[in-house]
């Protein structure tokens, strides 16, 4: 039995005019909050491509910048105007900006989905290819598939979380894994300061708390991914095929024919999408590209 997988991306919402792009979201938390909006800009890499790159730019967190700030509060022990809080200043500071950028502003992300309009229904936006029968690996938070074409709720994984699903968990987050090496706390020795040691501790946490865990994932969704065998074409309608979802698209390839025929979608973007798709190692006689508005 043939079947079709569709793996969709945020393209695919924006085309139904949903307002899904992250500098959608950038201006949310300006908005919501703008003590965290202020972290970001201070502490991520922050320029005219950020918001374009946004879950892959949370592991551009500027240690360096956060520790040299946080010196100003590391009063030492033998000052006069000592007091028992400057025992805790450092760290203090230190965690205000993890927490902000790593969990203030994944719920912020969160609440944000969740309240992300679907839009009525409108046959002039419709992708004609989409075959509400088939299996659809979704990168979106939003039900658009379930309110617009009417598939069925259980043909549909959506591989970090759903916002219809209250108890889904909003995943977010960069595809850079620290390695032990790379860790700050490694440095730490009975000769560093305890106050050190801890902001240390924090920061190492950041990049532990915003990185995105592809292969636990993958194993939590291994029965969807292992029923693919019979998938015959697969429609990938507009996902960017940015690095950090890549390994879902290695663990889809290790699952179907080498023969499956792919069709992807591009908006404006044709160079960038075959030359990010030749990666994966697809027989070039088995892709086509083409325009969303096209399928």
């Amino acid at each position: 039995m043939n079947q079709r997988l569709f793996i969709i991306g945020n393209g695919f919402d924006l085309h139904h005019g949903i307002p899904s792009r992250y500098s959608d979201f950038g201006r949310y938390v300006e908005q919501k909050d703008p003590t965290v909006h202020r972290l970001i800009r201070e502490y991520l890499f922050v320029d005219k491509d950020f918001w374009n790159e946004f879950e892959d730019r949370l592991a551009s967190f500027d240690s360096d910048a956060v520790i040299d700030y946080a010196e100003n509060f590391l009063v030492s022990y033998g000052a006069d105007d000592w007091s028992d809080a400057d025992h805790h200043n450092f760290e203090y500071e230190i965690e205000q900006i993890v927490e902000g950028i790593a969990t203030k502003l994944r719920k912020h992300f969160a609440d944000w989905v969740r309240g992300l309009p679907i839009p009525v229904a409108d046959t002039s936006l419709n992708v004609r290819c989409v075959d509400q029968y088939a299996l659809f690996l979704s990168f979106n938070y939003t039900p658009t598939l379930q309110s617009l074409y009417n598939v069925p709720e259980h043909n549909v994984l959506h591989i970090h979380g759903c916002s219809r699903n209250t108890n889904d968990e909003i995943v977010l987050g960069h595809g850079w894994e620290q390695q032990n090496e790379e860790m700050l706390s490694r440095h730490v020795d009975e000769s560093t300061d305890t106050r050190v040691a801890g902001g240390y501790r924090l920061i190492d946490d950041y990049f532990a708390a915003t990185f995105k865990p592809t292969i636990k994932i993958i194993e939590r969704h291994k029965l969807f991914f292992a029923s693919l065998r019979n998938v015959s074409e697969v429609w990938v309608l507009g996902h960017s095929l940015s690095e950090v979802d890549i390994s879902y698209f290695d663990e889809v390839l290790a699952h179907i024919n080498p023969s499956t025929s792919w069709t992807i979608s591009h908006y404006n973007n044709l160079f960038e999408m075959q030359s990010r798709f030749s990666q994966l190692g697809v027989s070039d006689g088995n892709v086509r590209f083409a325009d969303l508005g096209q399928l």
